[in-house]
């Protein structure tokens, strides 16, 4: 199993590795209809201009799982996913410590559709992650974790 960092790769192999992580997160779609122009006008421009990226972990051809991640003023996962084949192996916990490493934080945001919070709570408890928030804005309801501007009140 090799890692890789999408901001640093070479060019034909960036563009191939690209369209692969998108082909792959392309289930996104169903809660994102506008997931294809999120992911190449938002996503991609955000690891060209180092203010995101993308690390994930190929087994041979096979990606066993990513992480696209925003680091500007938010400290975001924007995307976590686990190949089926490669859940319970460790997997989960190598992107995310790579993921805090990259953020800076172990308390990144990070919006879980209410589908999945049953898939992350292991992680939630582990982490210490807080919910602090509802989006229901989207095609189904989302929990969203640690987002400090949220927990912090205004006087």
């Amino acid at each position: 199993m090799e890692k890789f960092v999408l901001s640093k790769m070479k060019t034909d192999n960036f563009s191939k590795a690209c369209n692969e992580i998108y082909l792959l997160t392309d289930y996104n779609e169903k809660q994102y209809p506008e997931y294809y122009k999120w992911f190449y006008s938002k996503n991609i421009p955000r690891v060209l201009n180092g203010k995101g990226d993308v690390i994930f972990y190929l087994d041979g051809f096979v990606v066993a799982g990513l992480s696209t991640l925003k680091n500007d003023s938010e400290k975001k996962i924007c995307t976590f996913y686990v190949n089926k084949e490669y859940r319970k192996k460790g997997i989960a916990k190598l992107l995310l410590e790579e993921s805090f490493t990259y953020l800076g934080t172990d308390k990144p945001v990070i919006t879980i559709p209410s589908s999945k919070v049953e898939d992350f709570s292991k992680i939630i408890d582990c982490y210490g992650w807080v919910q602090d928030g509802i989006i229901d804005s989207y095609n189904s309801k989302e929990y969203e974790f640690n987002n400090i501007k949220k927990m912090v009140k205004k006087n």
